[in-house]
């Protein structure tokens, strides 16, 4: 017998169907899995990125559904982790239940790498300032500490065959690079970034954005790009990013609504939970 509440499974079931005649398809879950794992090594990467692995008996059974997998995290903001309850679909109505001392902060973080044969996962943070809950609690990690995992899906399917365009500010990186590992067929990459320093060893195009909108220069560098066709595209990052991408697509170039999948991973001014 499921966990989920008859209405709860049909909340997810319309709302599937609702984004799927706006957009590309996901890769769907039927259970999210949700547990408490442990920082066990915690790497620098760059000057804006920090890799942190997390241990969990769980991860040694849990799959992936793509590869630009996404969880949430949960974090504690007193003294000690308190998990939500697990028998609701949507997280967000969980934490709205709990008491405000005891409620964990919840951000949504990409899964670099899965291990299983040590119950493993990376995830990589673009850290940058205290932006928000999810940077700070990145940048003061050590081994040891506690977080809790909650089960998201993933974003990424395409066809089998075709012409793909990625798009992707920083905020995107750690999806999009797990996407290039396991795309073997030629891709137009877009990547905007502030400037020079957030750029990563990745075979893409670089546009800085500088002191420009988010969103805004690489909306051009696509726009002036002599493309052929695109039968897919994956446009992640800021809101505006994602639906300026898309609306050029989809009125320039003629891109069927339904082969862009597009998502707003923060917006300027905007905390996202």
């Amino acid at each position: 017998m499921s966990r989920y509440s008859a209405f709860d499974r049909f909340t997810l079931k319309a709302a599937t169907k609702a984004a799927e005649m706006m957009m590309a398809p996901a890769n769907r879950r039927e259970v999210f899995d949700q547990f408490v794992m442990t920082v066990t090594a915690v790497t620098e990467l760059s000057d804006h990125m920090r890799r942190i692995t997390f241990h969990a008996p769980e991860f040694a059974s849990f799959a992936v559904t793509g590869p630009d997998e996404y969880f949430g995290l949960l974090m504690a903001t007193g003294r000690e982790l308190v998990m939500p309850a697990d028998d609701r679909i949507n997280v967000r109505t969980s934490l709205r239940a709990m008491p405000e001392d005891t409620r964990p902060d919840l951000r949504w973080y990409t899964v670099r790498a899965h291990r299983q044969d040590v119950a493993e996962i990376d995830v990589d943070f673009v850290v940058h300032g205290d932006a928000g809950p999810g940077t700070r609690w990145a940048r003061r990690a050590i081994a040891g500490d506690k977080a809790g995992f909650r089960a998201g899906g993933s974003a990424y399917r395409p066809p089998a065959g075709g012409s793909v365009l990625l798009a992707a500010d920083e905020t995107a990186l750690p999806a999009l690079a797990a996407i290039l590992e396991v795309e073997t067929r030629p891709v137009h990459v877009f990547v905007e970034v502030p400037d020079e320093s957030y750029r990563v060893d990745l075979d893409v195009e670089w546009v800085l954005r500088g002191d420009a909108e988010p969103g805004s220069a690489v909306l051009k560098a696509i726009q002036d790009k002599a493309l052929s066709t695109v039968e897919y595209a994956w446009a992640c990052g800021e809101s505006a990013l994602a639906t300026g991408v898309r609306r050029h697509l989809v009125k320039d170039r003629g891109v069927d609504r339904k082969a862009i999948m597009f998502s707003g991973y923060w917006k300027v001014g905007s905390a996202r939970m």
